[in-house]
């Protein structure tokens, strides 16, 4: 299985995507959207320049990450009779209002099409990280995720 299907047997064509001059609220929206109406497991944005070049890839832990520090600065100025719900969308909305250079992740490992799905498990192994950006010609043309290839494997154990 891992040697015979090839990266374009299991990438998504179909991915969100924004560009590098958006706010991280943007960042939220469209990933949130995208996980809504099309694929819920979904956990990434492909981050493009303003002249449509690959500049990276914004995940879920990425946005957690930049937004955690503002949000516990924003929560020690709470008092104890405070409306922690408002308080917390009132924080989120301050904090979320980044913009992406500091935030995208540029070094996301790359993979040709035609590549064995077993380059993928290594690279996921070797840079502990669950996704690859698929390029053909200098061009994004797919994303693969870490349950992606386990869905293959799954697929794979369960026909034994």
């Amino acid at each position: 299985m891992l040697l015979r299907k090839r990266v374009w047997d299991i990438m998504r064509e179909d991915f969100p995507y924004v560009k590098e001059d958006v706010s991280l609220t943007t960042v939220i929206k469209t990933l949130n959207d995208y996980r809504n109406n099309k694929n819920e497991d979904i956990n990434c944005v492909v981050v493009y320049s303003l002249d449509d070049k690959f500049l990276g890839i914004i995940s879920m832990w990425n946005i957690i990450n930049s937004l955690g520090p503002c949000l516990l600065k924003e929560t020690a100025l709470w008092d104890d009779e405070v409306n922690w719900d408002k308080a917390f969308t009132r924080a989120c909305r301050i904090c979320s209002q980044v913009g992406l250079t500091d935030i995208v992740q540029t070094d996301v490992p790359r993979v040709k099409p035609n590549d064995p799905l077993a380059k993928i498990m290594e690279i996921f192994l070797d840079y502990r990280r669950g996704r690859a950006i698929v390029e053909e010609g200098g061009k994004v043309i797919g994303l693969v995720l870490l349950s992606d290839l386990y869905k293959e494997v799954a697929r794979d154990v369960e026909n034994w």
